[in-house]
């Protein structure tokens, strides 16, 4: 095995045929045969089903080309490693979900580079599609998106027809966010109707690409019970809207102490009730890393370990 092979079978993966990545690749088509009929031998697995129209990636070829993704990323990493020496500033643009503990990770981040000359960051706090499109049409370096779990699938299918990698960050059941002296404050919330005559603060621009609201698509219909709803569409304005209006909740991803105890509130888990979602880091499929972005990314892997979540 050969660091070329494992470049042939994620091109002949993400092209679904070996003539095409052939093309791509600019190499002699009998080349990604051999490469693929030399791995299979050698780890003892079928690693695509070929078909008429092209290949099919077996279930066994998925997790062998799982790992094979993650050497190219660690190699591009170290090839790259010298040449950062050279960098003068930084030049970083992260498109992220409006998360407090990203937000948290990246002002400390911040702290550490005082001694620069030269800086241009750009970090854009929004939706799941803005953030895809920043990463494909505006060159941005990386992006993090959320999704419920029971969307994982559309969402993988469209990183692959994109041509996106992905690496997860974090999973997690969503906790309930509230004011200390709301009525449900420390209650075991398990149903709708325990949070009857509450108002439910969402951020009002969660939608797939297809332009679907997240909580109401075409495959399943998760529908909003509560009667009263507050949109908001940037982060700040939640704490104060969740500290002053009474009896005001949110769903989030887990929220700094810091945080809690400025604004007077409480998160708590609830079960089975709470949906179980996905934080993933996108990025584009010949994306290399540059030095301040992996130190970002350091830092923010430091940050999920404490959630028990290693990526």
């Amino acid at each position: 095995m050969n660091f070329t092979d494992l470049k042939y079978v994620i091109e002949i993966d993400k092209c679904g045929s070996i003539s095409l990545a052939a093309k791509n690749l600019y190499v002699a088509q009998s080349n990604l045969s051999r490469a693929v009929k030399e791995l299979e031998q050698e780890f003892d697995i079928v690693i695509f089903k070929r078909t008429p129209k092209g290949v099919i990636t077996t279930r066994e070829g998925q997790r062998f080309l799982r790992h094979a993704k993650e050497i190219q990323y660690q190699v591009n990493n170290l090839t790259n490693a010298y040449s950062d020496f050279n960098d003068r500033g930084v030049n970083l643009k992260i498109s992220v979900p409006r998360a407090s503990y990203i937000s948290e990770v990246f002002s400390d981040y911040l702290t550490t580079l005082n001694d620069e000359e030269n800086m241009r960051i750009h970090y854009c706090e929004t939706n799941s599609s803005k953030t895809i499109q920043n990463v494909l049409d505006y060159h941005y370096d990386v992006g993090i998106i959320r999704y419920n779990v029971m969307h994982e699938g559309y969402y993988l299918s469209l990183f692959k027809l994109k041509n996106l990698s992905y690496r997860l960050i974090l999973e997690f059941d969503y906790l309930l966010l509230t004011s200390k002296d709301s009525i449900i404050a420390g209650k075991h919330i398990r149903s709708d109707s325990d949070l009857k005559g509450c108002v439910e603060v969402v951020h009002g621009d969660e939608r797939l690409p297809t332009g679907d609201y997240i909580d109401l698509t075409d495959h399943d219909r998760e529908e909003r019970y509560q009667q009263k709803v507050i949109y908001i569409y940037e982060r700040g304005s939640q704490f104060e809207v969740l500290s002053t209006v009474p009896n005001s909740y949110m769903w989030v991803s887990p929220v700094p102490d810091n945080i809690l105890e400025k604004y007077g509130l409480i998160q708590m888990r609830c079960g089975a009730y709470a949906k179980y979602m996905k934080d993933v880091m996108i990025f584009k499929e010949n994306h290399v890393p540059k030095k301040y972005e992996k130190q970002l990314i350091d830092k923010l892997r430091e940050k999920t370990r404490e959630f028990g979540c290693y990526f």
